[in-house]
């Protein structure tokens, strides 16, 4: 009961921040938006009749990975300017509920970037619209695709943050550790389109690997982010 009272008042902390500069959603949402004009001005001059189905699923998740990551790189930069994370991880705190108040911060933000990735993207391409034919599959693998991703990142940039690197890094670290994830939420989207009939198959085995991710997250986090910390403090002494 008090891990998750203290990821809740930490993760209410981080949305009324943020509810009040408003800064990363307007860039998510504007990079999003960007990103959608940038694709229906690529696609748009291709020949008529092409079939978009195959190209889908990567340029839906390679969306959501650039913007999971400017999330994750924004967020761990206003962090590190007013050294929050490590005054947290000097608080009787549990180290947990650190971990899981910043995924699921990034996770919130994550969504709503989807919210107008999505849509945009079906404007772009009718193939995307058979989602809307199975829109609880549909939601459920955005949302446990995200996770997945969130839930890598978010111990990653935490370590970053408490080091003296720069969070540029964060791409270079992140793209090849996601991979995995991000190849499985491509397939799965995949048959999504193309109606395969074990839908919720692929549904239920991506939960099982965020749960796993989730799992592997919270145990590495505590000793990825203080570690990272006392060889900055070495470095800097």
């Amino acid at each position: 009961m008090r891990l998750w009272r203290q990821t809740w008042l930490l993760t209410r902390s981080d949305l009324r921040q943020e509810l009040r500069d408003r800064e990363l959603v307007l860039v998510a949402g504007l990079f999003s938006l960007l990103l959608v004009a940038m694709f229906a001005i690529s696609f748009t001059a291709l020949p008529a009749g092409n079939n978009h189905r195959v190209v889908l699923p990567g340029l839906l998740w390679m969306s959501v990975a650039f913007v999971g990551v400017l999330t994750l790189t924004r967020i761990f930069d206003r962090e590190r300017e007013a050294d929050t994370l490590r005054a947290l991880l000097a608080a009787p705190v549990d180290r947990l509920a650190i971990y899981l108040s910043k995924a699921a911060v990034t996770l919130i933000i994550l969504l709503t970037s989807c919210a107008l990735l999505v849509p945009g993207l079906a404007l772009l391409f009718p193939e995307l619209r058979m989602i809307v034919e199975q829109p609880a599959a549909a939601g459920l693998m955005l949302v446990l695709g995200s996770l997945g991703f969130t839930a890598v990142g978010a111990v990653f940039a935490a370590g970053l943050a408490t080091g003296s690197g720069k969070n540029v890094l964060i791409s270079v670290i992140l793209y090849p550790l996601t991979t995995p994830v991000l190849m499985f939420d491509i397939v799965a989207t995949r048959a999504l389109l193309e109606r395969h009939p074990d839908v919720w198959g692929y549904v239920g085995r991506l939960a099982a690997l965020d749960a796993i991710l989730l799992a592997v997250g919270a145990l590495l986090f505590e000793s990825i982010v203080v570690g990272v910390g006392r060889t900055a403090e070495r470095r800097a002494s």
